[in-house]
């Protein structure tokens, strides 16, 4: 991983106020001495605003994070008010993860007992694979991967369980569901345990990315979770699915950039050109290289030159990731959100037709299709 000798007063041409300094010093598992002295510098400065560090750390999902290292590092030097309301949010989310975890390995175990074939995507299972440490990240649901074939069956037993669908559809409404490409999850709530499941048939809708769901389905991996056998994927596909989830939001968080650096962190036989050639053919490779190119200036990671140098050739890229940049770090409060929204999801895709994809999403908006975002 690399590190950064002196405080990023300004990352792509956006001045960084000490308060985002701090989060982003203690965004990492990592942490060297040239880190560690600047979140001592920076935790001793007398105008620092923690009521914001703190509301900041948790909208952008990094409180296990900023509260480990400070309470590792600077202890002594934090407002012991202020540390006590990090540790306070550190346990209610370590908690909170535990409940969540124990869900999933329930869940996996019904639908491998049912021979339902099933991937767990991001939540615990991310957490554990890139922090060795379900605490250590914040996720709120959970969200699992089966076959279109197998989308109803597992409804079926999840409603056995006390689920039931966040948005009540009828059978001739549920089947036009599945079919549409803005469509790629199934939520399911459980009241009494507050869950929120994701049961995922596509990774992302069809505007967001191609990836095509047979690609992964044939590349999965044999990992271990929770004391069973899980399907997990390749460092390569979780840099794909990472980026193309994030880039739907606009990159809103700032901890999807420290899963990717923990990713290429504990990955270093990364096969680069292999994932270029991949995120080309699904037309996602912008997307890769704006996460790769905001966690390599915000976070801090090294990268081989040759991806650099590809990354640096996509003027749209550089311009993509100012503007994302801008949003991340600074007190925005531009009300054109979604205009910006709209305008990134088109210039992101680089293929014509893909991008007339998200333009007719765009128009259904427009005309009040109520039905266009229900698994938002």
């Amino acid at each position: 991983m690399q590190t950064l000798a002196k405080l990023n007063t300004k990352i792509l041409n956006v001045n960084v106020r000490p308060e985002m300094q701090l989060l982003l010093c203690c965004a990492s598992t990592k942490i060297d001495a040239a880190k560690t002295e600047q979140i001592k510098s920076l935790v001793q400065r007398t105008d620092l605003d923690w009521q914001e560090i703190t509301s900041s750390a948790w909208k952008h999902g990094l409180i296990p994070l900023l509260y480990t290292n400070i309470n590792a590092i600077a202890s002594d030097t934090v407002p012991q008010d202020v540390l006590e309301q990090l540790r306070k949010l550190f346990y209610t989310n370590a908690q909170r993860s535990l409940q969540l975890t124990g869900e999933l390995v329930q869940l996996l175990r019904l639908l491998q007992e049912n021979g339902i074939l099933a991937v767990p995507y991001k939540g615990p299972v991310l957490a554990n694979l890139l922090y060795g440490n379900i605490a250590l990240r914040q996720f709120c649901d959970l969200d699992i991967l089966v076959q279109p074939q197998d989308v109803l069956k597992f409804k079926d037993l999840l409603i056995s369980q006390g689920y039931r669908p966040k948005i009540e559809l009828t059978k001739t409404e549920e089947a036009a569901y599945l079919k549409d490409k803005s469509k790629h999850t199934y939520n399911f709530i459980h009241d009494s345990k507050r869950i929120m499941l994701e049961v995922h048939w596509r990774i992302t809708p069809r505007y967001t990315s191609s990836i095509e769901v047979k690609y992964i389905w044939k590349h999965l991996l044999s990992s271990s979770f929770g004391g069973m056998e899980i399907y997990s994927f390749s460092p390569e596909n979780w840099l794909l699915l990472l980026s193309t989830h994030a880039s739907r939001h606009r990159w809103e968080k700032l901890s999807w950039l420290a899963d990717i650096a923990e990713l290429i962190g504990r990955n270093p036989e990364i096969n680069w050109q292999m994932l270029i050639q991949q995120a080309s053919e699904f037309d996602c490779r912008r997307m890769v290289f704006i996460g790769l190119f905001l966690t390599y200036n915000i976070i801090g990671i090294t990268l081989p030159n040759e991806v650099l140098q590809a990354i640096e050739a996509d003027p749209e890229v550089v311009s993509l990731s100012s503007s994302i940049c801008q949003q991340l770090l600074t007190r925005n409060t531009d009300s054109h959100r979604f205009m910006q929204n709209t305008f990134y999801q088109i210039r992101v895709r680089e293929g014509l037709q893909n991008k007339l994809l998200y333009f007719e999403l765009f128009l259904r908006w427009l005309m009040r299709d109520k039905n266009v975002l229900l698994d938002e």
